[in-house]
């Protein structure tokens, strides 16, 4: 059964790129948004099983939309899609419910097999039981 995706980031070229890769991944239908207001309203009508949600965004930023996501969706699979690095940031995108967190400015071949790698994933952090903490790729 094909996965139903969401890409939520401001940039318009950022969102292709994704749309890309996710179609190469097998996910269908997709949905895109352009920040996070869009995103939570696209979430609670599509109901997706993974959104890639970016964190700076106006608006809405990404964090304050995965928060809100979390309220009413412990289902759908969060990767955080971002070029922020930082401990600070990773920290807060666990605490606030992310499944996985991803940088894009790699290398598209290095995203897709990350993302490949992920989506392969049979358990993960929310609702799974398991303590296997997210991931931030380099």
């Amino acid at each position: 059964m094909a996965k139903a995706a969401l890409v939520v980031d401001d940039s318009a070229i950022a969102r292709e790129f994704l749309i890309d890769i996710v179609k190469r991944l097998g996910l269908h239908p997709i949905r895109q948004a352009e920040n996070g207001v869009e995103g939570l309203d696209v979430v609670r009508t599509f109901q997706p099983d993974v959104v890639f949600l970016d964190i700076e965004m106006p608006v809405m930023g990404g964090l304050e939309a995965l928060k809100e996501i979390r309220k009413f969706d412990r289902r759908a699979l969060i990767v955080m899609m971002t070029s922020i690095a930082s401990p600070e940031v990773v920290r807060a995108c666990i605490d606030g419910g992310t499944d996985y967190y991803v940088l894009k400015d790699l290398p598209e071949e290095k995203i897709e097999a990350r993302l490949r790698q992920i989506l392969s994933q049979p358990a993960r952090l929310h609702g799974t039981g398991t303590s296997r903490p997210p991931s931030a790729s380099r």
